[in-house]
């Protein structure tokens, strides 16, 4: 693993990438833009390393250190992350990476980064890349939590979590901070949905990919089983299936 920095062109501050997996240029392979776990409001970077470490024989893996609400919010949070996709455009080469096999990924608010950034590819594009797919494991895609789960869910994190980052009430219906009440998902990237069983977040994860269906987006979805840590994390008992999962979908 090595790190680099790049400045978000607004603010001028210095976003953190790590990068696991270097190839040489003349063997470039495909390459995953992580945007690791939390709250909007919680994690660190560090909580992807399992993860990038697991797919970083078959990908180079970008984990994007983005900053955590209530310091920085919507729509903020999501200029970064696709200013991080841009940085890959740029250094596809000297990472190793195929500018055409390009794939966003992330859990829960790293989810949402990565459904917005796809959104946002979509509608900007970015000159020479092509992206793959989503990979959205138990992401957070409903800022109003009107999901069965979530209601089901006593004093959730969520909701403090969704208070700092979305600081301006109206935007909280806007697609680019809750897909899943987008009405327009055509032409989106390739998804893969993981959930798990027990996730308050489950509800709204598949909700975003049967809309992602009914929108004529190739869409993979799979229940996971639980366990007392989140889903990326290595002592997870189902960590080793979604590793899985997620190399078959990046292999095609």
């Amino acid at each position: 693993m090595w790190t680099t920095t790049f400045q978000y062109s607004k603010t001028r501050q210095a976003i953190a990438l790590h990068v696991f997996g270097k190839h040489e240029a003349k063997h470039q392979t495909p390459v995953v833009i992580y945007f690791h776990g939390g709250l909007f409001n919680c994690g660190k970077v560090e909580d992807a390393y399992a993860m990038a470490n697991a797919l970083s024989e078959q990908a180079v893996v970008v984990c994007v250190d983005y900053p955590l609400a209530p310091c920085v919010h919507f729509p903020d949070t999501i200029e970064v992350a696709f200013e991080a996709l841009a940085w890959v455009a740029k250094h596809a080469l000297k990472i190793g990476a195929d500018v055409k096999r390009v794939f966003v990924a992330g859990e829960q608010a790293g989810g949402n980064l990565a459904a917005v950034v796809s959104m946002l590819f979509r509608d900007r594009g970015i000159s020479g890349m092509r992206l793959s797919g989503q990979i959205l494991i138990n992401p957070m895609l409903d800022a109003l939590q009107t999901s069965k789960s979530m209601g089901a869910t006593m004093d959730s994190p969520c909701r403090r979590a969704w208070a700092d980052y979305i600081q301006v009430t109206s935007n909280a219906t806007h697609p680019y901070a809750s897909p899943v009440n987008s009405c327009r998902l055509a032409g989106l990237a390739p998804a893969l949905v993981i959930t798990s069983h027990e996730n308050p977040l489950r509800d709204e994860a598949e909700a975003y990919a049967a809309k992602l269906l009914l929108a004529g987006v190739p869409v993979q979805v799979q229940r996971l089983d639980d366990g007392a840590q989140r889903l990326t994390a290595d002592v997870h008992p189902a960590f080793d299936a979604s590793c899985q999962l997620i190399r078959h979908f990046i292999k095609g």
